[in-house]
């Protein structure tokens, strides 16, 4: 069952506070009967990005968005006072109730990741990671890398613009979205890229291979955020993952195909269920 839509300042703020001048929030998309899913936005990105997946999902789970401080509009302070993961563990600590699962989108994806790696890891039934910006570890870290990311964000905030302009975008000109995507990054700033960038290299130093809880890793199949070579990297160095890429799918497809990722999530929800219960039994986790 559906929620009702509900625009974006409707969704209310249960929790929040600041740390180091940096606000932290937790908004309630959907007050379903089930189970905590907490969603993870990116770089850019913001809480209210999650609603179209909430109103799949409301009535079967109860979905909240985190509000991070990398939200659009930020200056990137934020990376001084904390990693992506760190500063997603102190938003998890708002939360009254235990988390079944985590969604992270991008930037977000990576924080789940990172959270996920480290040895007092919270115990979730899943995670599900959306378009992850992540390096093996043996790709060198240098000038031709960051040159490659710069490419795949620009694709990443090109296509949350196409998205954002919905229809306005059919018929657009060329040069004039492109011009609108330059605005954009200039407007995040050669300094918030490289930010970027050094949390994106950062991923081929975490303990992947050490994850236990099942994830579900989705991009799309033209996305430059995780191309099939680190995919497959992934996959092998994080035995507990699953590396899918999607055709048809863009970087923010978690948006536009929310219903296709609804679905999905829910039928890779149950299995991980049902493989937990045949293993440890009827007090096994659900």
């Amino acid at each position: 069952m559906k929620s009702e839509r509900k625009r974006p300042q409707d969704a209310p703020e249960i929790s929040a506070r600041k740390t180091g001048g940096h606000h932290v929030g937790v908004r309630l998309l959907a007050e379903g009967a089930g189970p905590l899913v907490v969603a993870v936005h990116g770089a850019e990105g913001g809480w209210h990005e999650w609603q179209p997946l909430a109103r799949e999902l409301a009535g079967d789970y109860q979905v909240v968005a985190l509000d991070l401080p990398w939200r659009a509009g930020n200056d990137y302070a934020w990376s001084g006072a904390g990693t992506p993961g760190a500063w997603l563990r102190g938003a998890l600590e708002l939360l009254d109730a235990p988390v079944h699962s985590l969604l992270g989108h991008s930037l977000g994806a990576n924080a789940v990741l990172e959270l996920l790696s480290a040895p007092d890891a919270p115990d979730l039934t899943t995670a599900m990671l959306f378009a992850p910006f992540y390096r093996p570890a043996e790709d060198t870290v240098g000038d031709a890398l960051e040159r490659e990311f710069n490419a795949a964000f620009r694709f990443a905030v090109a296509d949350g613009i196409r998205i954002a302009l919905g229809g306005r975008y059919d018929g657009m000109d060329e040069a004039l979205f492109e011009s609108i995507v330059d605005t954009t990054l200039d407007r995040i700033g050669p300094g918030g890229i490289h930010t970027l960038y050094l949390r994106f290299a950062a991923t081929g130093t975490f303990p992947v291979s050490g994850i236990r809880t099942p994830t579900r890793v989705l991009v799309g199949e033209s996305d430059p955020a995780l191309i099939r070579r680190r995919g497959t990297a992934l996959s092998l160095a994080m035995p507990a993952a699953k590396v899918s890429h999607r055709p048809g799918y863009g970087h923010c497809f978690h948006v536009s195909h929310a219903a296709e990722v609804a679905a999905e999530f829910a039928d890779f929800l149950a299995g991980a269920v049902a493989s937990a219960g045949a293993l440890t039994g009827p007090r096994g986790r659900a």
